[in-house]
């Protein structure tokens, strides 16, 4: 399982380089206070990563309040009965 771990992070990380490289030609950002010049190949990886983070923090976020929703008292409440046998 390690050794999938680091072919995919390599993986990754080969593909960011591919991406950078053939993506060099500078752009600007302009976000109405300021102005960003970079390259390409660095906005797009920077936007993916902010995508990652922002769908990986939903994931998180979701998980957690649906940790916090109260539960009913046993499952064999929702079933049936109190015996677990259906009404």
């Amino acid at each position: 399982m390690r050794l999938l771990r680091l072919l995919m992070v390599l993986a990754c990380l080969g593909l960011g380089a591919v991406i950078a490289a053939l993506n060099g030609e500078p752009v600007v950002l302009d976000l109405l206070w300021m102005e960003w010049r970079a390259p390409l190949g660095l906005m797009l990886l920077l936007v993916l990563l902010l995508g990652a983070l922002l769908g990986g923090s939903a994931v998180v976020l979701s998980r957690w309040t649906q940790a916090l929703r109260p539960r009913p008292a046993s499952a064999s409440a929702e079933i049936g009965g109190e015996d677990g046998s259906p009404r």
